[in-house]
Parts: structure tokens; sequence; C-alpha cells
């Protein structure tokens, strides 16, 4: 009777260290081990270049834009959607870039293209048919990169309780994020101006909230990074103007009279040869005046 008993209880030991065991590669799923890093991106070489891409001469002569322009705004095409950011999230970080583009005195107008006009690796081809159905001479494409690290601290090893992997913060989160404007003109597939933006941010968590935090790294790291490169959109601008005057790489053709343009159109803005005509029509009313 006591060799039954005794087997009895070792028998109940050893499931009880199965159980215990289990439970133990339980807790050790929640999490993907130490490191553990993931990213997605869109690349603007790849949808502008795809594979077997026939590279063509450079046009000879200086390329000639016309302004007021007509621009087209979309992200570049991605296999893959971003962590925690929605088409609505995407539709207003690209209300924030129309919102810096439509403040310049060279733009006519400026439309958010909806993704389904994109084909992945669609290249020019792509481009240009967007350009034909929506009236437009330049193509703003932003494209982006992040990259998620999630790893251990010394505290880890308290996920091995049920109650660690939900109470303590012992995993590390951080999220690198990068986005690019990129501005073409179409019809002559000339790269105008580049604006960069970036952003990089961290946070710990439990083992049971790691794909919480990092959506939410990720929709802040990209709300950051547009905000970034939207300030640097304004220095681009600035910095290509500069060079046409001074490097004249591209021609800036007024749309409705063919002529150089001076900075008429959107904006109300006046061009300084209209500035000084009005400035002297003025004065030589008040001299007809005080003559009168």
């Amino acid at each position: 009777m006591h060799q039954i008993v005794s087997a009895a209880r070792r028998c109940a030991r050893v499931a009880a260290l199965a159980l215990t065991l289990v439970a133990l590669a339980g807790c050790a799923s929640f999490f993907d081990g130490p490191t553990h890093r993931s990213g997605v991106s869109s690349s603007v070489v790849d949808y502008l270049y795809p594979p077997g891409t026939q590279f063509e001469p450079a046009q000879e002569g200086v390329p000639e834009v016309r302004l007021p322009a007509r621009v087209g705004l979309m992200f570049v095409p991605s296999t893959r959607e971003p962590a925690g950011l929605t088409a609505a999230d995407r539709q207003q970080l690209l209300v924030k870039v129309r919102d810096t583009f439509k403040a310049q005195p060279f733009i006519e107008r400026i439309e958010i293209i909806p993704d389904t006009y994109l084909r992945s690796r669609g290249g020019f081809d792509n481009l240009e048919q967007i350009a034909r159905l929506q009236g437009l001479d330049i193509v703003a494409l932003v494209s982006y990169d992040q990259v998620a690290d999630t790893g251990d601290t010394a505290a880890s090893f308290l996920y091995w309780t049920i109650i660690g992997a939900y109470t303590v913060p012992a995993t590390r989160n951080q999220v690198s994020t990068f986005v690019e404007t990129t501005v073409f003109h179409v019809a002559s597939r000339t790269l105008l101006l580049r604006a960069p933006g970036q952003d990089q941010r961290d946070a710990g968590s439990t083992a049971i909230r790691v794909g919480d935090t990092r959506e939410r790294l990720g929709r802040q790291g990209f709300q950051a990074a547009m905000d970034d490169m939207s300030t640097n959109l304004d220095v681009a601008i600035a910095d290509f103007s500069t060079r046409v005057r001074e490097e004249g790489q591209v021609k800036l053709v007024d749309r409705r009279s063919g002529g150089s343009w001076r900075g008429r159109g959107g904006g109300g803005s006046l061009g300084l040869w209209e500035l000084g005509a009005l400035l002297g029509a003025l004065a030589l009313l008040l001299t007809a005046r005080r003559r009168g």
C-alpha cells in the first residue's frame, strides 16, 4: 500500500512539473525572443525604376516648367501597410504637406491622389498616366521607411510568471521613422527638389502590450517625421528658387502668356517688375494730383 501511495505521489509531481513547463512556455511565447526587428518601407526608386527598366539618355536642353503649377501629391505604394497608420491617418498627413505647398505663390492647385491610382512599381509610365488624368505638371511623391526594434531589459526574467508578463514593463521598444518628399516635373522626368524628415522615439512596455506600444510609437513617429519634413520642404523650395535663378537648371514659363515666369498667379503675389510698375503708377498719380 505504501508503495502505491509513493508511486501516486511521484506521478503527481511529474504531472505538476509538466504543467509548469507548459505554462512557462506559454508565457515565453508572449515575446518573440531577446531582440526582434521589423520594418516597412516604400521606395521612390523602386516605384519609378522597377526591374527591367531601360534607362533613357537625359534630354538635351533645359526643361521648361509651366507656372503656376498643377501639382499631384501621393504616397509611394508599399506591399505592407505601416503599423498603426490607417488610410485616414495617411490622408491627414498628406493634407499637412498640401498646406505647405498651398502657401507657395507658384501653385495653381494641388490634388491628393488616391492610393488606388498608383500601381506597385508602376514607373514613370504610371506617373504620366496619373498626370494626364488629373491635368498635372508636377508630382510630389512621399516615401517612408520605418523600423521597430524590441528587446528585453534586465527585468525580463519576470516574464516567466503570468503576473510578470502582464504587469512588469521589462520590454524596450524603439521606432525610427524616415519620410521624404521628392518633387518631379512629369513631362521631362526631372527631379526638382527633395525634402526629408525623421523621428526616433522609444518606450517601455509589458510583454502583453508590445504590439499596442509599437503601433502607438509608429503613428506618433510618422506624424513627427512629416512635421519635420514639412519644415524642410519650405527650405528646399527656397533653395530651389535660388538655384533656378543662379544656375538655370530649369526654365520657368508663365502658363498663360508663354513668357518667363515673373511670380504672377497663385496666392495673389506680385513679381518684382509688377511691383515696380505699380509703385511708378502711384507716384505719377500723386504728382498729377499735386499739380492739379
